[in-house]
């Protein structure tokens, strides 16, 4: 059996496109499969420029091939970007055509190697890229897609619907996403299966990362993983915080974790840190009290599932369909929509560490029995094997 994957970057980065690298590793590990990850060069998606040589590499029984960028986000992306956020129902094929262009990351080796290879079956995703929305109709009598999304303009694009529609099938994160991709796309009838993603738990010594991270070793703190930026809620949460600290002089800080984007700065309430390793990552996470997710824009959200694999209660943004599917599944932690409800729910989080407690266990408890690496790669093994049998001429 080949299966192959295209991702628009391989590494750590990158939410949708780590796990899916992942999954790629450890279905080659488990199955034995013959399995490839195609990717670019790239490591940012904010410029999509070439920081890595092209050419292929293993690890493990991972194959990954990498390619060269033509071009990445381009000037003219802004303008473009702007005019499908506010009518996506309403732009045209070439202007659709064009955004994904400019948008990137745009490889024209990439797209031969795909298109030349003999897999069986290749599996894209994110839904968003150019590497998925130009690639995949080359193959699609061979393609599957897992759109890792969330509600927003983009989705609902024509050119995303052909794309979805001419696949054999689709790959969800989670049941929130699914719905929200049928509500959108007439695309209930395709082969579907709502897989979720894996984490691997890691070292890291929470004394240690503390003292690396210049956090404050008399103070406690609550912690928010990913990218610090207005897209990602995580402005909003350090507006929040402040005036959560003016409002109960609360002793906490808070540890923004993650590439600062947003140019937050460290002070005394709020603790910025960019650029940690696995370790530090872990050590961080396994010292905080809680773990914050504020975006309303995820399609799983892996650092969720971290934080209760560290037995660590969240707290999320009850507008995000997946995350507040997963608090409402596992009973792992709290919900807010606005100040008031951040501030009581957080407020109860902080004063109670036996609810602290239970919180966590519960998701723990979920993540390990619902989502660990042997159940997901049992799904993912039938529905690949289903999708070959029903693709093979009768």
């Amino acid at each position: 059996m080949k299966i192959d994957f295209v991702i628009p970057r391989y590494g750590s980065r990158g939410g949708a496109e780590n796990a899916l690298g992942t999954t790629a590793s450890k279905l080659a590990e488990t199955l034995g499969w013959d399995i490839t990850v195609h990717a670019t060069c790239a490591s940012s998606s904010l410029t999509w420029s070439n920081t890595e040589e092209p050419g292929i590499s293993h690890v493990g029984k991972l194959a990954i091939r990498k390619y060269l960028v033509d071009s990445g986000r381009s000037p003219a992306w802004s303008e473009l970007n702007e005019k499908v956020k506010q009518s996506p129902s309403s732009i045209d094929a070439a202007t659709q055509d064009s955004f994904f262009h400019h948008q990137g990351p745009v490889s024209a080796a990439l797209r031969d190697g795909v298109a030349n290879s003999e897999a069986d079956l290749i599996i894209f995703g994110p839904y968003l890229f150019w590497s998925t929305i130009a690639v995949l109709p080359m193959v699609a009598q061979r393609s599957v897609v897992v759109p890792a999304a969330h509600d927003e303009p983009f989705l609902r694009l024509s050119r995303v619907r052909e794309m979805l529609s001419s696949s054999l099938g689709l790959i969800y994160g989670c049941t929130a996403e699914r719905k929200l991709l049928e509500s959108i796309h007439p695309i209930a009838h395709l082969p579907q299966t709502v897989l979720g993603w894996g984490i691997d738990v890691k070292q890291g010594d929470s004394l240690e990362a503390r003292t690396e991270s210049g956090l404050d070793p008399s103070r406690p703190y609550i912690i928010c993983i990913g990218r610090i930026e207005h897209a990602k809620g995580t402005v909003s949460l350090a507006q929040f915080w402040k005036h959560y600290c003016t409002q109960t002089r609360t002793n906490y800080q808070l540890l923004l974790l993650g590439e600062n984007n947003a140019k937050i700065p460290s002070d005394n309430d709020i603790c910025v840190v960019e650029n940690a390793n696995d370790h530090t990552k872990w050590g961080l996470l396994r010292g905080a009290d809680l773990l914050i997710n504020p975006s309303a824009m995820e399609s799983f959200s892996l650092v969720i599932f971290e934080a209760w694999a560290a037995n660590k209660p969240v707290l999320v943004n009850k507008h995000c369909g997946a995350t507040n599917g997963h608090i409402m599944d596992s009973s792992g932690g709290l919900t807010y929509g606005n100040y008031l409800e951040f501030e009581s729910a957080l407020s109860r989080l902080l004063d109670d560490s036996d609810l602290r407690s239970t919180l966590g266990r519960a998701g723990k408890a979920f993540g390990s029995s619902r989502y660990n690496w042997g159940s997901i790669t049992n799904r993912l093994e039938s529905f690949i094997n289903r999708i070959l049998v029903q693709k093979r001429p009768s």
